[in-house]
């Protein structure tokens, strides 16, 4: 049975310091330094004093639940929103000096339904400021340019959008979850192209809830907690910080006796199965400690990450009762 192994829990503070520090240094200097960035809506504080440096030929995704700051995040690093705080592009103030620089796709990019994907690329090329395309688009990335937007697909519109934004020389892209409505072709094609603009120099930053779908072409991971970053580091040790869900069939075992195991975060019973939440890098230190207790492998079922787990993986009937 194979698991997702990776390094232990992390202290996020070492994190945050090691990365940042070991990714500058490599890459000559900061493309990106972005201090005490605050945003409130109402009496809600979305940012928090966030304090973030991004390096240059960087791939980084920036993760967290809905609603938690990921949009609110990459629009300060536009400068499409007003803000507290300071972002710095290579040491000049975000602003109009530096519009031509950044490449920004927010969430939901509103195109004229009238118009053609070709007049939407000459209109996006135009705030590229005639600088010359660093990074070809991959062959058929693009749908007819000449249909109008609004007769285009949801994978479709998404693809002149992103081809659109990406245009002429951008030293930062922002992505707020560009694959949506992708099929996996359109994913693949779109992974090519922000590798080759990061291979050519640019700060690539994704948004994404979970990052899953990211870890094979980063370099970086930042997952938005509290209004601040609360992990910074390396896909892998990312992957390990992730829980996920062992099914038990306990038999004679007490409920009581796998609450206390050590590697145990959260247990919960659904009909004749117990689900017990843990870190992927723990998972193979729990499934010893079942088999020590005397649960066979037969009695015993992988599951995936919690939150999908929670959804559709329980090999029982769910009565909902948790055990802690």
């Amino acid at each position: 049975m194979a698991l997702t192994t990776a390094v232990a829990a992390h202290d996020s503070d070492a994190v945050v310091s090691e990365t940042q520090e070991s990714s500058i240094e490599s890459s000559g200097g900061a493309r990106v330094v972005a201090e005490g960035l605050r945003k409130s809506y109402g009496k809600q504080e979305v940012l928090a004093g966030l304090d973030l440096t991004l390096a240059p030929r960087s791939l980084v995704a920036v993760a967290g639940s809905n609603g938690i700051g990921k949009s609110t995040l990459l629009s300060c690093l536009a400068g499409t929103i007003r803000y507290r705080g300071t972002v710095r592009l290579e040491g000049q103030r975000v602003g109009g000096a530096t519009r031509g620089r950044i490449a920004y796709l927010p969430q939901r990019l509103r195109l004229p339904g009238s118009s053609s994907g070709r007049e939407v690329m000459k209109l996006f090329k135009a705030f590229a400021r005639g600088a010359a395309d660093r990074v070809e688009l991959p062959d058929g990335f693009l749908p007819p340019l000449d249909k109008p937007v609004g007769q285009l697909s949801g994978g479709q519109a998404q693809r002149v959008g992103l081809a659109a934004v990406l245009q002429g020389s951008p030293d930062l892209v922002l992505l707020d979850e560009p694959f949506a409505n992708l099929d996996d072709e359109g994913r693949e094609q779109a992974h090519r192209l922000l590798r080759a603009h990061r291979d050519a120099g640019a700060t690539v930053l994704i948004a994404s809830p979970t990052a899953l779908d990211l870890l094979a072409m980063i370099d970086r991971v930042l997952l938005i907690e509290n209004g601040g970053i609360g992990f910074d580091g390396a896909p892998s040790r990312y992957a390990g910080s992730l829980e996920m869900t062992v099914w038990v069939r306990p038999g004679d075992v007490a409920d009581e006796t796998l609450v206390g195991l050590a590697h145990v975060l959260r247990t919960r019973r659904e009909g004749d199965w117990v689900a017990l939440e843990c870190h992927e890098d723990r998972a193979i230190g729990l499934l010893r400690d079942l088999e020590a207790l005397g649960i066979d492998a037969d009695r015993v079922r992988l599951g995936g990450p919690v939150a999908e787990a929670r959804v559709s993986a329980s090999p029982g009937v769910a009565d909902g009762s948790d055990v802690r």
